[in-house]
């Protein structure tokens, strides 16, 4: 992992398509953004990206940013960082481990799913609540991300997890942290846009924005699944999440809250 206060040196470029590697010195990655594609760098990148407009004249520099690593990727104080059963830490250490409990070594790199964000937490309780209760042994985790959530559940006894994110950088970085956790044999990680034909599965974990939410969850799609973990919304929004929710989900106690950020567990009903 970065050290905290290394510093990264960020590109914001338009226009061209999203390349999904570049052989640049210092590049940590490529990350795709809507109509944007965003360079992160070890170090300043000014001259070597003289000679990247020069081959590729479709995009140009609209900004650029330089900030610390600690700034970019918020990382728990203390580790390891506690959620529920998981242990979670991003560097590698000893940690003592109860019987029940688990360890999730995740280095995020600059791909958001540390365990910090109240959304992720809530994802991951929800995870434990669901395996306290049932063994889904497939599963469908959308913007995986670092690949927290499918890992968590390949480790929880998930035979196979299905793990899908638009970015190639997240696909990357979640290829390194399955790897880590040994569980490369039971997550496949496919790029593709979740709004595609989905691979069925018993248990689907979405953890998107609630814009995404907002057109997935008003189609029967989320029907085809037993159970379904759903975050990545606020408090305010969950009225209009539940008036999306097809008929056939029934939605769980308890209703999971953590600093205004809500988690559903739902259970799908014929």
């Amino acid at each position: 992992m970065l050290d905290p206060e290394q510093l990264l040196y960020v590109y914001e470029l338009k226009g061209g398509v999203p390349p999904p590697f570049l052989n640049l010195e210092g590049l940590l990655g490529v990350w795709p953004e809507a109509d944007y594609t965003y360079l992160f760098f070890t170090s300043p990148a000014d001259s070597t990206l003289e000679s990247f407009f020069r081959e590729h004249p479709e995009y140009s520099l609209t900004r650029h940013y330089r900030l610390p690593y600690g700034y970019w990727q918020q990382l728990a104080v203390q580790e390891p960082l506690v959620i529920d059963r998981f242990k979670i830490v991003t560097s590698k250490q000893s940690v003592k481990l109860s019987s029940d409990e688990i360890l999730l070594w995740i280095d995020p790199g600059v791909i958001f799913g540390s365990g910090l964000h109240p959304t992720t937490r809530g994802c991951l309780r929800g995870l434990s609540i669901l395996y306290s209760e049932a063994t889904p042994a497939t599963v469908l985790d959308l913007g995986t991300g670092t690949g927290i959530l499918a890992i968590a559940a390949a480790k929880l006894g998930a035979q196979q997890v299905e793990a899908v994110d638009l970015n190639p950088m997240a696909i990357t970085t979640a290829a390194d942290n399955c790897e880590r956790n040994g569980v490369r044999d039971s997550v496949r990680l496919i790029r593709g846009d979740a709004r595609d034909q989905l691979p069925e599965a018993e248990l689907l974990c979405v953890n998107i924005h609630f814009d995404f939410l907002e057109t997935f969850l008003g189609n029967s799609a989320l029907c085809r699944y037993r159970w379904a973990i759903v975050g990545g919304f606020l408090k305010e929004k969950l009225p209009e999440v539940r008036l999306l929710l097809p008929s056939c989900a029934m939605v769980k106690k308890p209703v999971l809250e953590e600093k205004g950020w809500v988690t559903l567990l739902l259970e799908m009903v014929s």
